[in-house]
Formats: structure tokens, C-alpha cells, sequence
């Protein structure tokens, strides 16, 4: 085999484990998501429900856009969901109008040439949208400024439309988006329409993802998403095995497990890396040396902003106790711990014997926002680590070390 043919091969190969590991971006075939059975069961009887909506909630990192994609695909594919799915992504400025106007314009194209028997006019200005609404064997044309779009409308538009709208990260838009959002789906609901919304978001309750709108909690399915199992886990690492031809040494099977904390990005995240370093050695088994420098480069490529948050922290001219102050939290599991234990876990750690004077001092600067904010104040004498997903972070940098 020349040279070229050599580099074309392994260029292949490596192309094929972004088929299988992908930490940035979510799983939307329902054959590579693991674990998450039961919450598609839940899923599919809300949004199949007269009058029931559904919403994922949970911790960053641990699979619900994956979730709700996966699920509205393989929905669509058993002809169980219907074939139109809107999806939307949302940012901070984002409006009611933004997040609608998609399916708002899809019923525009759709009923474009049907005859209009009645016009309703909302607003006075120019840019109009003319939806055209059938209702029994009446055609309704709506016209409707797109600055006009609110929950009413929207509602009175789509209330007919077969379809599913996927509205994630929804976390991150303003409260009165979010009341705009729960009234129309209150509206659908009343309605039985079988026009379904699936929201998605961070947050650890659904209350507050919808900004404690009340009225719409009685339609609303809520799923609060949980951490993803071991066993799920470690099929991740298997599917990619089988499929590049690869095999992880099962002690480093189990620092994967361990370091991911149930988080699947971090799973994908060390497989993605351990697989392409495998492939540029030629190499058929992933062992400590390839492993080793695939944390290094993992590290490197997380996410920023954890990346950000944990450089605030341990950043010192003066000492090197933040990097393992921290280790000893992560060993938590981002579950609530006493300075006590804290204090214990230190000494089992690093063999030091810290004072609760000490400890006052460094918890005090790592609550504080030029810290990285790292640290939350959970009661008296009581913290945890803010972002869930800092733990495995914390473990990945300190096993990448030498």
C-alpha cells in the first residue's frame, strides 16, 4: 500500500468516529442514544395526548436535546408523531414571534391557493403574513402582521396543524417570552389541538423553566431528566468499539465511566479523542499511553465555559492549594458537602490538615465572581460545586496531568 493510500484509509477511519462519539453536538438517531427508554415512553404518550404538552428539564450536559430529537425522529419514522416537526433554538434575545414565525410561514406556503371565504386583520401596518386556516369544510384567511404574532394568534393559526414544535434551550429567553409560550400552549391545550410543543431547557424544576406560569402546569408533562447510567455508559464506548474496530482497555473503560459522572458529553467527549489517537498510532487498543494524551487534548477542547470558570479558580501567583481543594469537592460528585467532610476528604486526598479558618478563606474567594463563581453557598458551613458538570472536569484535568 503507497503512501497515499495509507493517509486516505486512515482519513476515512478517522472520519467514521464522528459517527459515533459526538460531544459537540446532540445524538438525533434514536439507535445511538442509551438509556433513556422510559423517558421516551413518557415523551411519546404526552405528545400523543388530546391536550398534553411535554417539557425536558434537567443539568446541562446530560442529553435532553439529544433526547428530544432521538425521540421525534424515531416518532416520525414508526409513523407514531407526525412528519412536520418544527424546531427552534433559542438565545437570550429571543421573541415569541421568533420561535413561532416558522411554522406561522409553513402554514403560509402550505394553504397559499385556497380560496378565502373571511379575512381577519390583526395589526395596521405592512408585513403581513396570510395564513389560511381550514376549519370543517370553511377556509378562513387569517392576515396577520408578524410584529402581531402573540400566544392568541399564534393559537388561532395553528390550532389545526398537525405537527410537533421542539423549542430548546428555552432556559434562556426572558420571562414574558416564556409567559407568551405557556399561554399558547394553555390555548392548544384548551383547544385539544393536535398541534404539540416539547420544550427543552436547563433548570431544576419545571416551575421555573416557565417562569411559574400556573395555569399552563395542568397540560404540561414534565420530565425532569436524570443522570445516565453506568451500564448506558459503558454501551456508548461498545458502539463505537464495534464500529471503528477499536477496543478500550477495560481500566480505561472505567476511568471514562468514572470521569463522566453520568454525563454522556464527557463519554463521547474522551471516546471521540481516545479513538482519533488510536487511529494517528495505528493503533488498535486504547491504552494508557493513548488515553493519557487524548485527556490532554480533551482538556483543551471542552467547553469554554467550564474551561474559563476552572482556570478563575485555581489561578494564584501565591499558592497551588486551589487545584486540590477542588479535586477533594469534585470527589462529591457535585452532591452538598460540610467543610467537615471537605476538611477529611483533603487529608485522604493530599495528606494536608487544613484549618476551618483555612478553608473560610478559600471558600470565600471561590464564591466570588472573579473566581469563577465555582463554588455555591448552599447554607452555613455547607457548599457545592455550581456547575454539575465541574466535577468531571475537574477529574479529566487532574488525570491529565503527568
Amino acid at each position: 500500500m503507497d503512501v497515499f493510500q495509507a493517509f486516505k484509509e486512515e482519513k476515512q477511519k478517522s472520519h467514521k468516529v464522528d459517527a459515533f462519539y459526538t460531544p459537540s453536538k446532540p445524538v438525533s438517531s434514536p439507535s445511538n442514544l442509551r438509556g433513556r427508554d422510559e423517558e421516551i415512553q413518557k415523551i411519546l404518550g404526552a405528545l400523543t395526548t388530546p391536550g398534553r404538552h411535554c417539557m425536558i428539564y434537567g443539568d446541562r450536559g446530560i442529553g435532553k436535546s439529544s433526547l428530544a430529537l432521538s425521540t421525534l425522529e424515531g416518532g416520525r419514522k414508526h409513523q407514531i408523531l407526525p412528519e412536520h416537526v418544527f424546531q427552534y433554538r433559542c438565545i437570550k434575545n429571543t421573541t415569541f414571534k421568533d420561535i413561532i414565525e416558522k411554522a406561522a410561514l409553513f402554514i403560509d406556503e402550505a394553504y397559499r391557493h385556497n380560496k378565502t371565504e373571511t379575512t381577519k386583520k390583526f395589526g395596521a401596518r405592512a408585513r403581513f403574513l396570510d395564513i389560511f386556516s381550514l376549519e370543517g369544510t370553511r377556509e378562513e384567511k387569517i392576515t396577520i402582521e408578524k410584529e402581531e404574532l402573540t400566544a392568541n394568534k399564534a393559537a388561532t393559526v395553528l390550532h389545526h396543524l398537525d405537527s410537533v414544535m421542539l423549542i430548546d434551550e428555552f432556559d434562556v429567553v426572558r420571562d414574558d417570552v416564556k409567559h407568551e409560550v405557556a399561554e399558547f400552549v394553555k390555548q392548544l391545550s384548551d383547544a385539544s389541538s393536535p398541534f404539540k410543543v416539547l420544550i427543552v431547557g436547563i433548570g431544576s424544576d419545571g416551575a421555573a423553566l416557565i417562569a411559574g406560569h400556573q395555569s399552563v402546569i395542568r397540560c404540561m408533562h414534565e420530565i425532569k431528566l436524570p443522570r445516565v447510567e453506568d451500564k448506558y455508559l459503558s454501551e456508548i464506548i461498545e458502539s463505537g468499539e464495534a464500529g471503528l474496530g477499536l477496543t478500550f482497555e477495560p481500566a480505561i473503560k472505567n476511568s471514562i465511566i468514572e470521569i463522566s459522572s453520568g454525563f454522556p458529553y464527557f463519554t463521547h467527549l474522551l471516546c471521540k479523542e481516545s479513538a482519533e489517537e488510536a487511529i494517528r498510532k495505528s493503533a488498535d487498543v486504547i491504552d494508557k499511553v493513548i488515553f493519557e494524551q487524548a485527556l490532554i487534548v480533551a482538556v483543551k477542547n471542552t467547553e469554554g465555559q467550564l474551561k474559563r470558570c476552572y482556570d478563575l479558580a485555581v489561578t494564584s501567583s501565591r499558592t497551588d492549594m486551589y487545584p486540590k481543594i477542588l479535586l477533594s469537592a469534585a470527589k462529591f460528585n457535585n452532591e452538598q458537602f460540610s467543610v467537615k467532610s471537605w476538611i477529611e476528604q483533603i487529608f485522604d486526598d493530599h495528606g494536608l490538615t487544613l484549618t476551618y479558618g483555612s478553608m473560610n478563606n478559600y471558600t470565600g474567594k471561590l464564591i466570588k465572581a472573579e473566581r469563577g463563581e465555582i463554588l455555591q453557598l448552599v447554607r452555613r458551613g455547607v457548599y457545592k460545586i455550581t456547575d454539575p458538570r465541574m466535577p468531571s472536569y475537574i477529574l479529566m484535568c487532574h488525570n491529565a496531568v503527568p
